[in-house]
């Protein structure tokens, strides 16, 4: 994700099985050492709905990632914790109408 030439962030995936695995998400020097704020909190969010838009694009329909720093951070947009990732059907975030 850049703006203006500046990368802000990005993510990297993978796709086994139908289940798109979010292997890295980053934003700027973000440390994940608090939760993420304003615009960082943009940028990621912004990054995990194109995952999960490419994702189901290219026949997923199940989301997980196993980097515990950000298990609070997917929680919040409607993951299940669990004790080494989070998971969520691709529905959660991909809005079918």
């Amino acid at each position: 994700m850049t703006e203006r030439g500046e990368m802000l962030g990005w993510v990297a995936v993978e796709i086994e099985d139908k289940v798109l695995r979010i292997l890295k998400l980053t934003a700027g020097e973000y440390d994940f050492a608090s939760p993420p704020e304003g615009e960082v909190n943009f940028i990621l969010d912004t990054l995990m709905r194109s995952a999960a838009s490419y994702g189901e694009d290219k026949g997923a329909n199940f989301i997980e990632t196993s980097f515990p720093d950000f298990h609070r951070f997917f929680a919040a947009r409607g993951f299940s914790v669990g004790e080494t990732n989070v998971s969520t059907p691709m529905s959660t975030i991909v809005k079918y109408e």
